[in-house]
């Protein structure tokens, strides 16, 4: 594991030094070591733990200089085309064979700058689903480079300040702006894409194309479950490292299914420990079989120990202000726990319900916009008619009312207007009230849905939060369900496989046949009751915790966009027990306290 940062200089001025040392220091994390070179108009380097192994190099080939945060699982078809040292020679290699399109032949995670003297250009490459991050500002001819967009702001080499308009995005539900950080003038790299910089400004390219897969529709189902099997245990098991490893278990499919293929493959069951965020402490869910039942079941009979989710009365909100993480903030206990293990990787099934084993969810948008009447009518058989209005109000009906008009899927919340100043308001309406919320579902049948999924951004979201901490307490994440010719595959497959007779993840539960446990393969009631349950209960426990953050806050550090008053009411009110009440409550309490936060710790006043 590694972090990477660049300073480049495009107008011909020679390296300052001490700009070079206050970008590396704001990058560099307590007890990493770095390495770094300057060359004229350019200044790179990694910070690595000296105990964990670098994935972190410098590379000089020809007109290149090649800094890289790099896992290449491909290696051998690479070698049909040319023959490498090592992966960082074999990048540089493909880019000088394919030009800004290599990243498309080769299947890793990884952030990758090219500094091309020649032609004084500076190429930033993400892999083609973002379990790298990379982020960058380029301002006055000036590139400041770095993995996390904090480490950057935090530098100080140029003034910054919040992004107005994710505030206002983040705050409405409105869909943000992927590239676009918490900060102004500093910016993500979207996975699957190159941005090119140089004296003429700023060009960013897609490489990767999935939407261009042809369909093989010779295939038969049980071929299609064969290959992806195997192309799964090789994802997974080419993610492996030296070290203790760890890995996400629930009573869920897609975690699990990780957690069994690593289990088989594992002989010192000692290396491996799994994570539940289900608490221990709560086992009764009102169902027949709760989900530790099945959580034991696996334990038992892979010899895998489970470490649950424990959570003292303010832990839950201490976690979610985090100025850093937002995103899925239940995740930091189990970042702390694998950190505290000693864990090298922490393997995780995130993306498994956007992609292989993607539910029922949008079928019934696929049979209206595919004009299929009669898998229409079987829907409506097989799940009946509450099923079929829920369908009808959440994936059709809100592509026909714009600006989130529709309260009965995620509508707009027009009340949090009140926690903006007027003139606030006035400066962005038109975000405010004229925004784009285009629905996940769209006219596009199944295909379009799997697509829009893709292009939601929402995985990557989460992976940069969790890529952050992860390298705090010395791990990185792998998403074997998310590889590249996984998906790849996945994506030339009918789509009818991910529907068929309209049964849940019917074709991941044929791939894991014979490796996951089997009462948890075959089980149709997996829900999120118990942990959602927990969740409201640890809100409410945490609304003094909050409710003390808030008030201790001095006044100058107070946020100009925002109505204090309408915040004070806010914090005073008691949380509902339950509810999605108690989810936007909590939010919107969190929410301030993480902006404040982000402004003290990283922005200059």
């Amino acid at each position: 594991m590694s972090t990477i940062f660049v300073i480049f200089y495009f107008a011909g001025e020679k390296i300052k030094e001490e700009d070079f040392q206050l970008l590396a220091g704001a990058v560099k994390g307590e007890y990493f070591v770095s390495q770094a070179e300057t060359g004229d108009h350019y200044a790179l380097g990694f910070n690595y733990l000296p105990d964990k192994s670098s994935r972190g190099s410098i590379l000089h080939h020809q007109d290149l200089v090649l800094l890289a945060d790099l896992r290449v699982y491909n290696l051998d078809k690479l070698k049909t085309h040319f023959d490498f040292a090592n992966e960082y020679e074999a990048f540089a290699k493909a880019f000088l064979k394919w030009g800004i399109s290599c990243a498309d032949y080769i299947s890793g995670e990884f952030a990758v700058v090219i500094v091309d003297q020649k032609n004084n250009e500076a190429h930033l490459i993400r892999d083609h689903i973002g379990a790298r991050p990379l982020t960058y500002c380029y301002l006055a001819k000036h590139l400041i480079f770095s993995s996390h967009e904090y480490r950057i702001a935090k530098s100080g080499l140029f003034p910054t300040r919040l992004s107005e308009s994710q505030l206002i995005k983040r705050f409405f539900r409105i869909k943000s702006t992927y590239s676009q950080t918490e900060y102004e003038q500093i910016f993500k790299v979207t996975p699957g894409h190159v941005v090119t910089i140089s004296r003429n400004g700023v060009r960013d390219t897609a490489y990767w194309h999935p939407e261009k897969i042809k369909t093989n529709k010779s295939i038969i189902f049980s071929e299609a479950a064969d290959h992806l099997r195997q192309l799964l245990i090789s994802a997974t098991l080419a993610r492996l490292e030296p070290g203790k490893t760890g890995v996400h278990v629930s009573g869920g499919l897609d975690s699990t299914g990780i957690a069994c293929i690593l289990a088989d493959y594992i002989d010192d069951k000692n290396r491996l420990i799994g994570y539940s965020w289900t608490p221990e402490e709560l086992n009764d869910a009102g169902d027949d079989k709760n989900e530790k039942d099945f959580i034991d079941e696996f334990s038992d009979e892979k010899g895998v120990m489970v470490r649950y989710l424990t959570l003292d009365k303010s832990d839950f909100a201490r976690d979610a202000v985090e100025p850093e993480f937002e995103i899925m903030h239940m995740e930091y206990p189990t970042i702390r726990m694998a950190g505290k293990d000693g864990v090298t990787t922490l393997f995780s099934g995130w993306g498994g319900d956007e992609f292989l084993s993607l539910s029922t969810l949008g079928s019934f948008n696929h049979f209206v916009f595919s004009f299929k009447p009669v898998w229409l009518l079987n829907y409506v058989r097989k799940c009946g008619i509450r099923s079929t209005i829920y369908a009808i109000r959440s994936e059709i009906l809100p592509l026909l009312v714009p600006f989130g008009l529709l309260p009965s899927f995620r509508g707009m919340e027009w009340s949090n207007l009140r926690f903006f100043k007027t003139s606030f308001i006035k400066k962005h309406w038109k975000i405010i009230f004229f925004h784009n919320r285009k629905n996940i579902y769209g006219f596009g049948g199944r295909k379009g849905f799997i697509f829009n999924l893709l292009n939601n951004y929402h995985i990557p979201t989460r992976m940069d939060t969790w890529s952050h901490y992860a390298e705090k307490y010395g791990f990185e994440y792998k998403y074997p369900l998310l590889d590249k010719e996984v998906l790849e595959y996945w994506f030339s497959l009918p789509v009818r496989f991910t529907h068929e007779n309209l049964d849940s993840r019917l074709l991941y539960r044929e791939v894991m046949k014979g490796i996951l446990t089997e009462s948890i393969r075959t089980r149709r009631d997996k829900s999120e009751t118990l942990r959602i349950k927990y969740s409201q209960q640890k809100m409410v426990e945490g609304k003094e915790y909050l409710e003390s953050l808030f008030y201790a806050i001095p006044e100058k550090e107070h946020l100009p966009y925002f109505d204090l008053k309408a915040y004070q009411k806010l914090f005073d009110n008691e949380l509902p027990k339950e509810g999605l009440t108690t989810w936007f409550q909590f939010e919107l309490r969190c929410s301030y306290l993480r902006n404040v936060e982000l402004v003290k710790k990283y922005i200059a006043r």
